[in-house]
């Protein structure tokens, strides 16, 4: 706006109206929810949470020393972590399991942890010829209880103790109670009590002349490990 004066002429700034500033504040807060809006749209979805751990019931077995193929030996399939089947059990040096199945066509891959809360250890597949899982299991995971400090029958009594049908848990967590130490230690089975029936392979209606050999006895007390393709 410009005033005449008798000096000659004077810019003099406009007065906006309280409606027009009005206006434009809400027009500027309007831009700003549709450029919010926007750039959460563009935004990448977050990753939803994995699902927890698998729950299974498994059919367990162990074998020892005296009883691995060759005998005398603690030789391994598909070693990982281990040279040899060992472990503390930890999360960190889960113990030696084998698998039904051989090189190639193993029911787990090498390398796939487990949980067993029967003997508060975690577990590792490291090896393969375990016999086929009975009917009403999910798989059969054969333990590696050490045992070479031990007797035959010694060790095949602590396998005895703890075989049957048990929970276990696939890709655990990091943070489960755990016994540490080799499952025949000191001429001693090192396990918690275990339940008084946890059910025989041929209950399962398992195929006990699958490769692995565990016996059909009344009381599934047969371990012995084998794994015909020579891998161990």
């Amino acid at each position: 706006m410009v005033r005449s004066t008798g000096g000659g002429t004077q810019d003099v700034p406009r007065r906006r109206s309280p409606r027009l500033r009005l206006a434009t504040v809400v027009a500027l807060l309007g831009a700003l929810v549709v450029l919010a809006s926007a750039c959460s749209r563009s935004a990448p979805t977050p990753h939803q949470p994995q699902a927890g751990p698998g729950q299974l019931t498994i059919w367990l077995t162990g074998y020892s020393w005296q009883d691995n193929t060759p005998p005398g030996s603690s030789i391994v399939g598909e070693p990982v972590l281990h040279k040899q089947a060992g472990g503390q059990g930890t999360f960190a040096d889960p113990i030696t399991v084998a698998v039904p199945g051989h090189q190639g066509k193993m029911a787990w891959e090498p390398g796939t942890k487990f949980y067993l809360p029967s003997v508060q250890r975690y577990a590792i597949v490291e090896d393969s010829g375990a016999a086929k899982a009975p009917s009403g299991t999910d798989t059969h995971l054969d333990m590696w209880i050490d045992g070479q400090d031990g007797t035959k029958q010694a060790t095949d009594d602590c396998e005895t103790e703890f075989t049957g049908r048990v929970p276990a848990q696939v890709n655990p967590p990091d943070n489960l109670p755990v016994m540490a130490g080799p499952i025949f230690a000191n001429q001693k089975c090192n396990i918690p009590p275990q339940a008084s029936n946890m059910g025989t392979y041929q209950d399962s209606g398992g195929d006990s002349g699958d490769s692995g050999g565990d016996s059909a006895g009344g009381s599934g007390s047969g371990h012995h490990h084998d794994d015909s393709s020579g891998g161990n």
